[in-house]
C-alpha cells in the first residue's frame, strides 16, 4: 500500500500506472482523496460539496471494469473534482451564488460525461468565484478560496477551488473554465499546469454561463501530460470530428519530442511585457531563455492591436455577463455580492457611450475585436507559438482582493479575444514562495503545439523545482 502523502502526490498518469498494474486499486486512491477533501477542503475554501457517497461508487465501478479487462486509460479509477458551474447529476450546480436554488442536476454536463467514459471518479464540486466573476477566488457565496502556498493570499480567479484542491493533493486534477484568465490566473498562483482549449473545443452544455462569446472549458493539473489526458477526454466529440486529422484531441498525449528544433517563438515587444515586477520578469526572463537553450528561435514580435483586443474583450464580457446576471436574478442584481454589481456597473459605465442602446454597444464592439483580430493575426503569423507571463506581479492578500485585483486579467484577457488555446505552466518561485506563471499561445486548434513547447521545458533542466506546500502549516 502507498502511504497517503505519496500516493496524494502522484501525477495523474502515475497514480494512473500503479492503478493499471493493480498496485493501487481506484478506491484506494478515492478514499484517500476523499480523507484529504474533508481535512483540508474547508479551511481552504476549495469545495462546495464533497461527493462521498457517488465518489466511492465510481471507484468500485472502475475496479469491477478494470478487473474484468475493460481498463480505459490513466484516468479510469482517478479521483478528479469539476468546478461548481457545470452540473453533475445528483448535485446542486451554484456557480459560487446562492440565486440558482438547491435543486440538483438530473444529469452531467457534456464535460462530465466524457471525463466519466475515461473511468474518471469525479470526487467533489470546487468553489469559485460568484458567476466565475473575478479574478481572485475571494467572491464566492461560500467564502474565498485559499493559496495553499499561503492561506493569506488569493488562490486566483474564477477558478479558485480548483487551483487549492488540486495544488494541495486533494485530487489529481480539476475542471477550471476561462472566460478572461480564469483557468491561467490560479493555475499560476497555485503552481500548476493549466490548458485553456481553444474556444468551442469543449463543450458548454450543461454550465452556468457567464459570457458565452469567450466562456472556455478546460483542465486544470500538475503536469502538461495530466492536463493533456483530461482535456482529450474532455473535448467535444461532435466539434472534434470537424477538426482537421493532425489537430484532433486524440494526438494530444502522444509522443512529444522534448527538444524545440525549427520552432519559431514569438516574443511581445510590446504591451505583455511592461509594467512587470522585477522579480517575475527576470522569472520569466530566464524561462524564455530556456527555450532558445532548448532549440527555439526566439522572435520579437510588435503587436499594437493587443490593447484594442482587451478592451473590446471586456466589454463584450461585460454585457454578457450583466445580461446572465439579470437573467439568473430575475431583475435584482442585489442578490449577488456587491464587488460583482460595482465590476458590472463599472464595465459597462466603461464600455457603453451615453445614450447608447446596449445591443448597439455589442455591435460596435465586436466590430472593434473584429478588427484588432485581423490586425494581430498579421502581426503573429511567422511564428508558431507566443509566449507571455501571466500576471504582472505578485497577487493580492485575500483582505485586498476586493480592491486590488482589476489588474489581474490584463495579460490574459487578449487571449480569450483571439480563441486561441494557451498552456499556462509554472516557470520559477518569487522569493516569498510563490510559485511563477508563464503563458504560451498557439494558433487555434493547435493545442499540441503549446503542449510541445510546455512538455519539453517542463522536462528540462531549467524547469523549476518541484515543491509541495506544507499543509499542516497552511490550515
Amino acid at each position: 500500500m502507498v502511504p497517503g502523502n505519496e500516493l496524494a502526490r502522484l501525477s495523474i498518469t502515475e497514480v494512473g500506472a500503479l492503478i493499471a498494474a493493480g498496485e493501487v486499486s481506484p478506491v484506494e486512491a478515492t478514499r484517500n482523496s476523499l480523507d484529504r477533501l474533508d481535512r483540508y477542503a474547508g479551511p481552504l475554501g476549495a469545495t462546495t460539496a464533497v461527493l462521498h457517497d457517488a465518489a466511492l461508487a465510481d471507484a468500485r465501478r472502475a475496479e469491477r471494469e478494470i478487473l474484468a479487462g475493460d481498463y480505459r486509460g490513466p484516468l479510469h479509477g482517478v479521483p478528479l473534482g469539476i468546478k461548481d458551474l457545470a452540473d453533475v447529476a445528483g448535485s446542486v450546480t451554484t456557480a459560487g451564488s446562492t440565486v440558482f436554488g438547491n435543486e440538483p442536476a438530473s444529469v452531467d454536463a457534456e464535460l462530465v460525461r466524457g471525463l466519466r467514459r475515461a473511468g474518471a471518479v469525479i470526487a467533489c464540486k470546487l468553489n469559485c468565484d460568484e458567476f466565475a466573476y473575478h479574478p481572485t477566488g475571494a467572491t464566492s457565496q461560500f467564502g474565498p478560496s485559499r493559496n495553499p502556498w499561503n492561506t493569506q493570499i488569493v488562490s486566483g480567479g474564477s477558478s479558485g477551488g480548483t487551483g487549492s484542491a488540486v495544488a494541495a493533493g486533494l485530487v489529481y486534477g480539476g475542471l477550471g473554465t476561462d472566460t478572461g484568465g480564469s483557468i491561467r490566473l490560479p493555475t499560476a498562483l497555485c503552481g500548476l499546469v493549466g490548458i485553456k482549449p481553444t474556444y468551442g473545443r469543449v463543450s458548454l452544455d450543461g454550465l452556468r454561463l457567464l459570457s458565452p462569446s469567450f466562456d472556455t472549458p478546460g483542465p486544470m493539473a500538475r503536469t502538461t501530460r495530466d492536463a493533456a489526458v483530461m482535456l482529450q477526454a474532455m473535448a467535444d466529440p461532435v466539434t472534434d470530428e470537424t477538426i482537421a486529422t493532425a489537430n484532433r484531441a486524440a494526438h494530444l498525449t502522444s509522443e512529444m519530442p522534448v527538444g524545440l528544433e525549427g520552432l519559431r517563438v514569438g516574443v511581445p515587444s510590446n504591451y505583455f511585457f511592461e509594467d512587470l515586477d522585477p522579480e517575475i520578469e527576470r522569472i520569466v526572463g530566464a524561462a524564455v531563455d530556456a527555450l532558445a537553450i532548448l532549440g527555439a528561435d526566439l522572435v520579437h514580435v510588435g503587436m499594437p492591436s493587443v490593447p484594442d483586443l482587451a478592451l473590446s474583450q471586456r466589454g463584450i464580457l461585460t454585457i454578457e455577463a450583466y445580461q446572465n446576471v439579470l437573467g439568473a436574478t430575475g431583475g435584482d442584481v442585489t442578490r449577488v455580492n456587491p464587488t460583482l454589481r460595482s465590476r458590472l456597473k463599472l464595465g459597462l459605465d466603461e464600455a457603453m457611450r451615453p445614450g447608447e442602446d446596449i445591443q448597439i454597444t455589442l455591435g460596435r464592439l465586436r466590430s472593434q475585436r473584429d478588427d484588432a483580430l485581423a490586425a494581430f493575426r498579421r502581426a503573429i503569423g511567422t511564428v508558431d507559438v507566443l509566449v507571455a507571463p501571466v500576471l504582472q506581479r505578485p497577487p493580492p492578500r485575500i483582505d485586498q482582493a476586493l480592491t486590488d485585483y482589476h489588474w489581474m486579467p490584463n495579460l490574459t484577457r487578449p487571449f480569450n479575444a483571439t480563441h486561441q488555446p494557451v498552456v499556462a505552466v509554472p516557470c520559477g518561485w518569487t522569493e516569498a514562495g510563490l510559485p511563477v506563471g508563464l503563458q504560451i499561445v498557439a494558433a487555434k486548434y493547435r493545442e499540441r503545439t503549446a503542449l510541445r513547447v510546455a512538455y519539453a521545458y517542463e522536462q528540462s533542466e531549467q524547469a523549476p523545482e518541484r515543491r509541495w506546500p506544507r499543509l499542516h502549516e497552511a490550515v
